[in-house]
């Protein structure tokens, strides 16, 4: 019995070798992945994800932003344009970026003019070790106030990344966001 019960579990582990699983590009298929040919930049970058939106007049939406592939990073201070005539920003709320280490990190959002909003985010830890990887910085909570299309564009010069020595890590590519609103 016990040696029926051993040969069928030795063919099932030499049969099942056998077989050739799918490629694993067929099935990589996650946008937030640069390897998966969804999304076009260079990392690290700041992304949306989806970058094109199409929305409905009158309804809020959310947009969220992301740092893709940074390595060792702590801060994250972006800049992003809309048309004012079109969209209205009604908050940002934090990604996992600025919740790391016990949840409660700090974000702070400074919204000088009415057609630009600043996204402040850092990113503590125990060890002093910045986040690597791809990682949402945040949520911002629009509302559709017109017809028509706004960017959501990087203000490049106002935006950067940092590591632990307050190090600008260089930022090598950007992938705005486009709004339709109908």
């Amino acid at each position: 019995m016990i040696k029926r019960y051993l040969l069928f579990i030795l063919s099932f582990f030499i049969l099942s070798c056998g077989n050739d699983p799918e490629p694993l590009d067929d099935i990589l298929d996650n946008p937030l992945d640069e390897n998966s040919g969804a999304i076009d930049y260079i990392t690290p970058a700041y992304i949306f994800s989806p970058n094109y939106y199409s929305v409905d007049k009158g309804k809020s939406f959310t947009v969220s932003l992301f740092a893709m592939g940074a390595e060792n990073l702590v801060g994250a201070s972006v800049m992003i344009e809309y048309d004012p005539t079109i969209l209205s920003l009604n908050g940002v709320n934090s990604g996992q970026f600025a919740t790391g280490v016990g949840g409660s990190q700090p974000m702070f959002l400074t919204t000088e003019y009415p057609d630009k909003v600043e996204i402040v985010a850092i990113y503590m830890s125990d060890d002093s070790v910045g986040y690597s990887g791809n990682v949402k910085i945040a949520d911002l909570l629009f509302f559709a106030n017109s017809s028509g299309t706004s960017g959501l564009d990087f203000q490049t010069f106002y935006c950067e990344m940092l590591d632990p020595n307050d190090n600008e890590i260089e930022i090598k590519g950007w992938l705005p966001g486009v709004v339709n609103v109908k």
